[in-house]
């Protein structure tokens, strides 16, 4: 919502304005934010992740996680349906795979060099 606040503030001026830039700043702030205050929990069978912004936890049950994917600096997983991505540091992203793996023996683990 910020960052189409800030493009339309953006396009409808055509010379340097304090405002874009401001709500530029923002946007980043609060995309960092986001990414860095956030909290993955694995217990009792339920991977919960809780977000800043968005205060309904996505919870996943561990059993019906059917693969786990993992790339440079992001986790796939795959369960209930859906595809779940994560950007993570790369050792999070495989402590965490490997967890869900150790939680969950029949799900399939993939790496992408």
């Amino acid at each position: 919502m910020v960052l189409m606040l800030g493009a339309i503030f953006w396009l409808e001026v055509t010379h340097f304005n304090w405002w874009t830039l401001g709500l530029f700043a923002l946007f980043a702030l609060l995309c960092w934010v986001e990414v860095h205050y956030r909290n993955i929990t694995m217990a009792n069978g339920v991977l919960t992740v809780s977000t800043v912004l968005n205060h309904r936890h996505l919870v996943i049950p561990l059993a019906h996680v059917s693969g786990v994917h993992i790339s440079r600096y992001r986790m796939g997983i795959v369960a209930q349906g859906k595809i779940y991505q994560f950007l993570l540091p790369r050792n999070s992203a495989i402590e965490l795979a490997s967890l869900i793996q150790a939680a969950a023996p029949n799900v399939v683990k993939e790496e992408a060099h």
